[in-house]
């Protein structure tokens, strides 16, 4: 029987959500060693608020990690997603796992797809697509013109906030 390592090894291999920039802005830089490997790679560090961080997307990420059999900072081999981590823990199954990885990309991939019907649009990463959605909110013209990237954004965060927002800490869940 598996212990599902290679299964989670395969499916973050193939997802790179932590690393596109779907689900972070920046990762966390462990030490100064750490910071040293980053900047070796080319990744842009920066500290702030005390914590040394490197910017994402990461450029180093084009469908899959490519520099994932060399040393690389340690966010980037110890994160683990929170679907992975209730699969895990025993809390989820893996079909569930992947259920949860699958949704969310699909419809990355669908903003990203529709995106890609506007000039304007069509070169941004999904951070910087959000982003700039986040900015016309407000622009009724805008809405109407995106109405469709507005209505897959809305899900979009409804999913990544139901299956990839880790509880707070002082929160309980039964």
């Amino acid at each position: 029987m598996s212990d599902g390592k290679n299964e989670i090894s395969d499916l973050c291999i193939s997802c790179g959500m932590c690393c596109d920039g779907t689900l972070f802005d920046k990762a966390f830089v462990r030490d100064e060693a750490d910071r040293k490997i980053a900047d070796d790679l080319g990744m842009e560090t920066f500290e702030s608020n005390g914590k040394i961080s490197f910017r994402l997307p990461c450029h180093l990420y084009s469908s899959c990690c490519t520099v994932y059999s060399v040393a690389r900072p340690n966010t980037c081999s110890a994160f683990f997603c929170p679907p992975v981590k209730r699969f895990r823990s025993g809390e989820q199954s893996f079909p569930d796992t992947e259920q949860q990885v699958e949704t969310l990309r699909q419809h990355r991939d669908k903003l990203l797809k529709i995106a890609s019907q506007f000039p304007e649009l069509r070169d941004l990463n999904i951070r910087e697509l959000t982003n700039k959605l986040n900015e016309y909110g407000e622009d009724t013209e805008k809405i109407s013109k995106y109405r469709m990237l507005f209505l897959i954004l809305f899900i979009f965060k409804d999913i990544q906030t139901k299956y990839f927002k880790p509880a707070p800490k002082d929160t309980l869940i039964i």
